[in-house]
């Protein structure tokens, strides 16, 4: 499912990520302040929370630069690491992902469409963004390292346990997605010989 385009090509994800970016440092700043001037112990952990989500918010921005920069977003879609394991169709059963996949958000639906890229190209993309989600996931383990001058390691470990979570919600739909396209894209080249 592709998401509808909101001001001028910026779909709802992108907002959603830029206004919690916003939002968090923000906040972040504005309690932190608070805490300077009053020393309430809630008003260090609002600042805190506020903080993460910013934080969440930024690694969910530079991964996608960063795996650019390293693969140029050339991927093989038929290596070992993006190739579909022979237990995966039972847990995309089990979880269900045929049925509510199509009511996640896509950061940039253009990179899915056929009427504008190749199936070649979309898979390609759908590497590009399992590898996005990915990375994203480990990257939200090292927010435990906040907890060293903080404290509160539980808060930070349940906010990046519950991040990655939702990061392997996208894992899931592009690995149950791709092979649909690699067998498409065979079956394309089959009729072209």
């Amino acid at each position: 499912m592709e998401s509808k385009k909101i001001d001028g090509g910026c779909s709802p994800a992108k907002k959603g990520i830029i206004s919690f970016l916003a939002a968090g440092l923000i906040g972040c700043v504005i309690f932190g302040v608070l805490f300077a001037g009053i020393g309430a112990r809630w008003l260090l952990g609002t600042a805190i929370t506020f903080g993460m989500c910013a934080y969440h918010m930024i690694i969910r921005l530079l991964a996608p630069v960063m795996l650019s920069a390293v693969f140029h977003r050339k991927y093989n879609a038929r290596s070992r690491w993006f190739r579909q394991k022979s237990w995966e169709s039972k847990l995309y059963h089990f979880l269900r992902v045929k049925k509510w996949k199509a009511k996640a958000m896509t950061y940039d639906p253009r990179e899915f469409s056929l009427k504008i890229h190749t199936v070649e190209e979309v898979i390609n993309n759908m590497c590009h963004a399992e590898a996005v989600h990915e990375l994203i996931m480990v990257l939200s383990f090292t927010s435990l390292f906040f907890a060293i001058p903080f404290g509160s390691f539980e808060v930070f470990l349940i906010t990046a346990v519950f991040a990655a979570a939702v990061d392997g919600g996208f894992v899931l739909i592009q690995r149950y997605n791709r092979p649909r396209l690699i067998l498409l894209a065979e079956q394309k080249k089959g009729r072209g010989r």
